[in-house]
Formats: C-alpha cells, structure tokens, sequence
C-alpha cells in the first residue's frame, strides 16, 4: 500500500515551493506531513484521515476504485503529497523485505491524495505496475505533472496516467521502525 516514505529533497523544495523542509528517510503515518491543498499551497497536516463525522477512523492509505463509492471519503478535499520514494515490505523467507521505490531520474514524486482540515490526509492507491507488483500489489497513483490540476480539481479518473519510470531496490530492515531517519535507510543492500 504505501506505509512508509522519504521526503529528503531540502534544496529542491525550496527552489521550488519557496519552502523549508527537515529531510526526512522515515515517514510514518501519524507524522506531519508535506501536501499541496487542493489550491496549490503547501500545508503541513497529519498522516491519517478520518471523515468530518468520525474520529473512529485513521486511514493513511484510500484505493481510487473505492473513492467515490465509500461515505467515509465523502466531502474530501484532493491533495498532492511531495516524496522522493516510498518503502514497501514483500514477504522472504521468514521476514518481510523492505524496498525503496522513488523516479529513475531522481525527481519528486507527486502521490494523489485526499484530505480534510478536521483530521488529515491519505494516499490514494491503486494497482501496482507490472515491474513492481512482485513486491505488493498496491502502490500510489503517482501523477506526471500535467496532470496534478485535473487531479486536484476532481477531474482525473481511472484511466491513470501515471509515472512509468519506477525504480527500486533492496534497502536495510532499519526502516522498519520510525525511529531511524537517515539516509542510510534507502541505500541498497545486496
């Protein structure tokens, strides 16, 4: 699904978005995280959605195919999170592996996401691609630039037209646990 990211790229959001960051190679749910709001302005706001009249819920993760079909997401608002990578964990042997996802060309990945100002925010889902989908069978709709607008506005749907250039690759069990945040969590391991 998407249970853990990075969001190290200090220099690249600045020039960018004019925005100071903390480089993070840990994030979990339940952290402060980066998103642009539905209006293109950068707001920190907790990882975990519940809907306006639950507080029972904390979703960190919503599948596209289940959107517009679930009360809970009803009233969200689009967001885009801001990441270089993602974690995601595949069953070998008898523990899980972790492995780090982020662009070949090492630009920011724009995550599509919802969100509301009482609560938070989560990653929308949807099918893992074929290069992936040994790993989990699920990832973040990942949105090319163009398209982050029509997200954002309600107007992109499921024919995806997502980033096609993942690249991955084995990394140390430390990220298992929150607390370690360094960049020694996505340095590949053999």
């Amino acid at each position: 699904m998407c249970g853990r990211f990075v969001l190290a790229s200090k220099e690249m959001i600045k020039r960018r978005y004019n925005f100071e960051i903390e480089p993070s190679y840990n994030i979990a749910p339940g952290s402060n995280v980066l998103i642009l709001d539905n209006n293109l302005i950068l707001k920190k706001i907790k990882w975990g959605f519940s809907p306006e009249w639950s507080k029972k819920f904390n979703i960190i993760n919503a599948r596209i195919e289940t959107l517009k079909k679930k009360s809970v997401f009803k009233n969200s608002l689009r967001c885009i999170f801001l990441a270089d990578g993602y974690y995601e964990w595949k069953k070998e042997n008898d523990f899980k592996q972790p492995y780090y996802h982020y662009l070949s060309n090492k630009s920011l990945l724009c995550f599509a996401g919802i969100f509301n100002y009482s609560s938070g925010a989560c990653i929308v889902t949807m099918q893992s691609q074929e290069n992936i989908s040994h790993i989990h069978n699920r990832q973040p709709i990942i949105l090319k630039e163009e398209y982050i607008k029509e997200w954002l506005n309600n107007k992109y749907d499921n024919n995806f037209k997502n980033v096609n250039n993942l690249a991955y690759h084995k990394v140390k069990r430390l990220v298992n646990s929150p607390v370690n945040n360094s960049k020694v969590n996505i340095l590949e391991v053999k």
